[in-house]
């Protein structure tokens, strides 16, 4: 194979004929290409050595015979060009090439073929710029001032270039019946090099081939030309290079269009045109439209899909990087893998047809079948690491895989069969499965954490609250909008991200790798939130979270505290549940340290603890003195019984001959400052320790020694401690020296939790 060298000049030659031959230089970069003046101050004489133009050199016999793919340039009016008129690289068949297309066309002579066609055929091979051949090897979108670091970065991956190939504009009609005029641009061609390969890491010849069955990888000093091999190289010519082919170039469809004709791939197509829409291009309209007799140009896209019907990645010719590197893989199920995952998966979640399921959930279905940026070949399929649209692993079985076809934007792989799409087979699959629970999909979209619960880093239970749950908690769904509305003063409006995400938050858990994510049918089982502080007890298979159990305090509940749950699925990345409270689970808002100080009701359990806290003076204007300013705390509360027993027998240091008579009402001889002191041993703060968690059975509260509020009377002295045991079945808490008080077991060592704090009600005073 064969490259020339060029040193191009600007000049003029003169002799008996005289004539003007315009020149450009060929090795510019195509952003800086910029046309010669007609009129030039200074002339020059043209040395022998200077090369003829493009239609010339194809002409003169010297490099084979191009009779028909020249008839075909004139025919499709480029001869001009080819004469001078644009800078540009010829990707030329001769004519035993051309023949054998011809023939296999079922045409005699290339006059045969509609204008149109020939047109298409033909600016196929006609490439927008000059490029010699190691331009196309390792072309760079940049220019050629990288250095050769740079040059080596993402080296022949920019594959596509821009040619004069397009179909005309096309006038379609709009879902709601109006008609566009859809503007085509123009075709780009692959150019396949030795780098491109290289720089992937995958095999070159076995990896070309599987796309291009019908030809032969033979590019490994240089490139083939999407179907064709290249048997010269860089011939010179004065306004680009010509590049000879070992066959005629086919022009590549869209993916779009290659879907359309294939019957077996319909409903994937239906599914995804459901997406479509007519937009309009302001620059192509005001470039083009006028030609046309039209105000307005479109392009037909597919929301936020990849627009796999438009030729370019964007309509401005002057983005390089994207229209040189960015394509699509799009790997489509036929129409009988998609009916068969709709029976298993679609109609057991509510779903009567296909038409029925939810916009979202068919959204993400589809992006399980795209990877978007670069092409795939096949070997490249079995990495891990590669992700579809979703941001979860691309899931595809590459021996499943029947079908690959080169397009212009991308590839395009068809398949018969589905692999449960990652993202449906983790704890956030029963989201798009079941009917019933798009709201609270619409929920996690909005939340911005859709990445985190498909993630195989983590592992979550998720519980999933119905349409009916949501509008008892007074958020209704509108479906058409996929939005969820709570009403203010100003009627309904969308609720905020922040509220989206704490919904999420109180209906998940993230728990360790070490922890099971099957909720227990028998015993009992406390799972931090997502939320903070919040909490979901779970007893005999029956769930609740902490502000629903902390209704239980309030004399004046007689509802239900647990409810059942029901397994949906074991996820890739934990359990799903669904629930059956009458709302959605809430966080809690109530303050503690407030109720507690507030506490009127004899009825309440923590009711003789709070007045005893009065007479301490540690409660004033509703605010507990000895906790304000402290943080979070945890409190260890006597039970009504346990005080009354202990001032029946002056057990309380600062009351004497204290007691309650029936109605609550608390009478005896109190000293402040000591009883003060004393019940200040009750309370563990934040100021003083670290509290990792709310103390229960196998909580993050270890066992051991802390600190409470309670102060020494004597010089020098140092304060008890309070020791804490949890010994897997009970809880126990002591002052130091002191007799074991235990956690009262009527609530199931269960915190009442809030967000400043907690308590554990126990069954005697220290």
């Amino acid at each position: 194979m064969i490259e020339r060298t060029p040193n191009f000049k600007l000049i003029k030659k003169m002799n008996n004929k005289v004539f003007l031959r315009r020149m450009l230089w060929l090795l510019c970069l195509p952003l800086l290409l910029t046309a010669c003046k007609d009129s030039m101050d200074e002339h020059y004489e043209v040395p022998d050595w200077v090369a003829d133009n493009a239609w010339e050199v194809l002409s003169s016999g010297e490099h084979g015979n191009y009779s028909i793919f020249l008839q075909g340039l004139e025919i499709a009016g480029y001869k001009q060009m080819l004469e001078g008129k644009a800078i540009l690289t010829i990707i030329a068949p001769d004519d035993d090439a051309f023949q054998t297309y011809l023939n296999k066309r079922g045409f005699t002579s290339i006059s045969d073929m509609p204008v149109n066609e020939v047109s298409k055929l033909i600016g196929y091979h006609v490439l927008y710029y000059s490029y010699n051949k190691e331009k196309l090897v390792n072309f760079r979108p940049t220019g050629s001032t990288e250095t050769e670091e740079e040059q080596n970065i993402k080296a022949g991956l920019y594959y596509k270039h821009r040619t004069r190939s397009s179909d005309a504009p096309t006038v379609e009609t709009t879902p709601t019946g109006a008609s566009v005029m859809v503007y085509h641009l123009e075709r780009y061609l692959p150019i396949f090099s030795y780098r491109y390969f290289q720089t992937k890491g995958i095999d070159a010849k076995n990896n070309y081939e599987a796309f291009y069955p019908n030809s032969t990888w033979t590019g490994d000093d240089g490139f083939n030309v999407s179907n064709a091999s290249v048997k010269e190289y860089g011939i010179i010519a004065n306004n680009g290079y010509i590049h000879v082919v070992d066959r005629v170039v086919e022009p590549l469809e869209t993916i779009y269009t290659e879907l359309k004709n294939k019957e077996k791939y319909s409903t994937f197509l239906d599914l995804y045109d459901s997406f479509g829409v007519y937009v309009a291009d302001d620059e192509l309209s005001k470039s083009y439209a006028k030609a046309y007799g039209v105000d307005t140009l479109y392009q037909y896209q597919h929301g936020g899909l990849p627009n796999i019907a438009c030729e370019w990645p964007t309509s401005s010719y002057l983005n390089f990087t994207a229209l040189t590197a960015l394509s699509y893989s799009i790997f489509a199920p036929s129409n009988t893998a998609i009916n068969s995952f709709f029976d298993s998966f679609w109609k057991i979640g509510g779903y009567s047809s296909m038409q029925e399921v939810d916009a979202l959930a068919l959204n993400y279905f589809l992006y399980q079948f795209i990877y978007g940026g670069s092409m795939l070949f096949p070997e490249e399929l079995g990495d891990d690491e590669l992700k579809n649209l979703a941001g979860s692993s691309l899931n595809i079985n590459p021996a499943a895989l029947n079908e690959k076809t080169m397009c212009v934007n991308g590839a395009l792989y068809g398949m018969d069969e589905i692999k449960e799409p990652s993202t449906f087979a983790s704890v956030i699959g029963p989201l798009f499965q079941y009917k019933s629970a798009r709201s609270f999909l619409y929920a996690l979209l909005g939340s911005s954490l859709f990445s985190s619960y498909v993630s195989d880093l983590s592992k979550y239970i998720v519980l999933v609250p119905t349409a009916e749950q949501f509008e008892a908690s007074g958020i209704r769904t509108v479906y058409s909008t996929q939005g969820l509305e709570a009403e203010g003063d100003d009627g309904w409006a969308e609720i905020s991200n922040t509220a989206k995400q704490n919904i999420v938050y109180l209906h998940s858990a993230s728990i360790s790798s070490e922890q099971s994510s099957e909720l227990p049918e028998r015993g009992t089982r406390v799972i931090p939130t997502e939320s903070t502080w919040n909490y979901w007890f779970v007893k005999d298979g029956n769930i609740t979270c902490s502000s629903t159990f902390n209704q239980q305090l309030n004399p004046q509940f007689n509802g239900t505290v647990f409810t059942p749950f029901t397994k949906l699925k074991n996820g890739s990345n934990g359990s799903t549940y669904s629930f059956d409270a009458e709302q959605l689970f809430a966080a809690e808002s109530g303050d503690l340290a407030y109720n507690i100080a507030i506490c009127a009701d004899h009825n309440y359990p923590y009711y003789c603890f709070a007045q005893l806290l009065r007479e301490a003076n540690l409660i004033s204007n509703q605010i507990m003195m000895n906790l304000f300013g402290k943080g979070r705390f945890v409190a260890f509360i006597p039970t009504n019984d346990a005080i009354k027993r202990a001032l029946a027998s002056n057990k309380i240091p600062g009351a004497i001959d204290a007691s309650f008579d029936a109605e609550g009402k608390l009478s005896g001889t109190f000293d402040a400052k000591e009883l003060a002191n004393y019940l200040n041993s009750y309370f563990i703060t934040a100021a003083q320790n670290v509290i990792p968690s709310y103390p229960y059975i196998g909580s993050d509260f270890k066992n051991g020694r802390y600190w409470s509020e309670r102060v020494v009377q004597t010089e020098g002295a140092t304060a008890p401690q309070l020791i804490y045991t949890d010994n897997g079945t009970s809880l126990s808490i002591q002052l130091e020296g002191g007799n074991k008080c235990q956690v009262v077991s009527d609530y199931d060592y269960f915190p009442f939790a809030y967000e400043g704090g907690c308590f554990h009600l126990i069954d005697d005073v220290f």
